[in-house]
């Protein structure tokens, strides 16, 4: 909202945050002429508990904010995800990808994607009732001397990009509507052991690596953009490690 707001846009949310939901009345949408839909329910094992819960969410709530968009004349902004390994979440974000580009070409609904890899910033929520992002994990659990826990051997790569790049791209991807899709990702792989190291040395650390086997769902990844769409616009994220290490320090007394 932020970045949108700074170039201009007059932006509100639609949030359960604020008693809105997707699966309810889009009545808060308003008058709305671009929708950035950021709204899903996130997680790798953990979805093969309540997988009717992540397609409803998930691509039945796409569905309806599609529907939504094609009723008002409104642009659908996406975000989506590199298709990795075949759990619940990456099948309901190929199907909610998929269900947008149908709109596009049956509908003429403009439409774009975002493809988000690994997302990290100040604020990132963590914790019981959370998925295990690596960044807030990694650090509050460093700061508390705990092991980091690393699923595997910690040889499949990640894609870290900050969410302020994220954000960036999202109102880039307003422009567009022929079913664009934008890499946020830098383009630089990252091991998980690689940055669970770095994790340790910044913080000081002595809780080590704690290796566990793969969830469920899961299986090894070498994930990078590829730069699909930079062509297009006028930069490109890059990866900063004084920016990771900022965000480290940023967990210290959580």
């Amino acid at each position: 909202m932020k970045e949108a707001s700074a170039r201009g846009r007059e932006v509100w949310s639609f949030d359960r945050t604020n008693g809105h939901d997707i699966l309810g009345s889009l009545d808060g949408l308003r008058d709305a002429d671009t929708v950035i839909h950021l709204a899903g329910i996130l997680g790798t094992s953990e979805l093969f508990d309540d997988p009717e819960r992540a397609l409803d969410i998930n691509a039945k709530g796409t569905l309806r904010i599609l529907e939504w968009c094609r009723a008002h004349d409104a642009r659908f902004v996406g975000i989506t995800m590199p298709e990795v390994f075949p759990s619940v979440y990456t099948a309901t974000k190929v199907a909610a990808h998929r269900l947008a580009l149908a709109w596009h070409a049956a509908y003429d609904v403009p439409v774009s994607h975002v493809r988000a890899f690994n997302v990290y910033g100040v604020g990132q929520a963590h914790g019981p009732g959370h998925p295990q992002k690596v960044v807030p994990t990694f650090s509050a659990r460093a700061w508390a001397n705990k092991p980091l826990p690393v699923w595997g051997d910690g040889s499949q790569t990640m894609d870290l990009v900050h969410v302020t790049d994220v954000a960036r791209m999202l109102v880039d991807a307003t422009n567009f509507g022929d079913g664009q899709v934008f890499d946020a990702g830098t383009g630089k792989a990252v091991t998980v052991r690689q940055f669970a190291r770095f994790v340790i040395n910044e913080t000081n650390s002595t809780g080590g690596i704690d290796y566990l086997p793969m969830r469920r769902g899961e299986t090894p990844t070498q994930i990078a953009a590829r730069g699909d769409g930079w062509n297009l616009l006028e930069w490109r994220p890059y990866f900063d490690w004084a920016s990771m290490s900022e965000t480290v320090r940023e967990y210290r007394n959580v």
